[in-house]
């Protein structure tokens, strides 16, 4: 199991817990090579899946694969993995919500209000004229959509295939639907997998082609927004403003200046993510599989990177 974070590393405590029949390594150096059939992290550098002549699992720790897909030496045969489980759906339901609510009824007004002491009411917007659109509408995007559609927002959705999920008005699919998804956004959440598609894909040629004053949620991977692009967008006043959870680089570097833009929320990646209990299991699961010749569950497709 390689150690690249924290995140990491709770997982590894449970799994040595979960299963001690297992012989877990952190390092290398300290096993037979032939030994280790199968891998469990979040990040995997270049130069160590190749060395691994018995290999038979890559398994993400998360819900991306990009982490580990980002090595580009694992071998064809290997299979590879991601957690996938309702409660991270959830999770997320959660953190869009709070965003789109926000923005929506226009709390941070009324807390600057209240600041000051003033007391001032303004009428509430008509949900129902507001629309939502979902990047990403697969396991994930379809509990937001569920939550967003209880509100009372009129949600559409845009993906690769296009295909037809509960709770969403129309989605939309490819390059060519792709402008005409973004023309009817009033809020634009981003749910989608980390790919050499999606990769830059939220440029300003894209992002101009939203609503006047339309508003961002960006809780998938921050490499999908050009960070420099969405600042210059609201600066000029074309969008309102975002809410941002990931970035081309994590941490935040302390001088980025999304930090004390007036109209940017900056939250350190805390959206969702899958529980260790959750992790751990389907990683157990999943060896089992691999070793009795099955295939293991939550398998990734390597040539779209989900």
């Amino acid at each position: 199991m390689l150690i690249s974070s924290d995140f990491v590393a709770a997982r590894h405590a449970a799994l040595c817990a979960k299963a001690p029949q297992l012989r877990v390594v952190t390092d290398l150096a300290d096993c037979d090579l032939a030994q280790i059939d199968a891998l469990f992290t979040f990040k995997l550098l270049p130069g160590i899946a190749s060395r691994l002549p018995n290999l038979k699992l890559v398994a993400s720790v998360g819900a991306g694969a990009d982490g580990v897909l980002a090595a580009g030496d694992i071998p064809t045969h290997v299979a590879v993995t991601r957690v996938v489980e309702r409660g991270l759906g959830l999770s997320m339901a959660q953190y869009v919500a709070y965003q789109v609510l926000k923005r929506f009824r226009g709390f941070d007004a009324f807390e600057a209000q209240a600041r000051e002491h003033q007391w001032q009411r303004a009428a509430i917007p008509d949900s129902r004229a507001h629309t939502v659109g979902l990047m990403g509408v697969g396991e994930i995007g379809s509990v937001v959509a569920e939550a967003l559609t209880a509100l009372g927002f009129n949600v559409v959705g845009w993906s690769r295939s296009g295909r037809a999920i509960a709770n969403v008005a129309h989605v939309f699919s490819g390059a060519k639907e792709l402008p005409t998804f973004l023309g009817m956004c009033d809020t634009l959440v981003c749910l989608l997998p980390f790919t050499v598609e999606t990769n830059g894909l939220l440029n300003s040629e894209m992002l101009q082609q939203l609503k006047p004053g339309a508003y961002l949620v960006n809780a998938a991977r921050g490499g999908i927004v050009k960070e420099a692009e969405l600042l210059w967008l609201i600066q000029s006043g074309h969008l309102s403003g975002a809410a941002l959870d990931v970035f081309a680089t994590e941490p935040l570097p302390p001088n980025d200046p999304l930090w004390s833009h007036p109209q940017v929320v900056v939250t350190p990646h805390i959206a969702a993510q899958p529980s260790v209990a959750a992790a751990v299991e389907q990683f157990i699961e999943n060896l089992s599989r691999v070793r009795s010749g099955q295939k293991p569950f939550h398998s990734v497709d390597r040539l779209i990177g989900y």
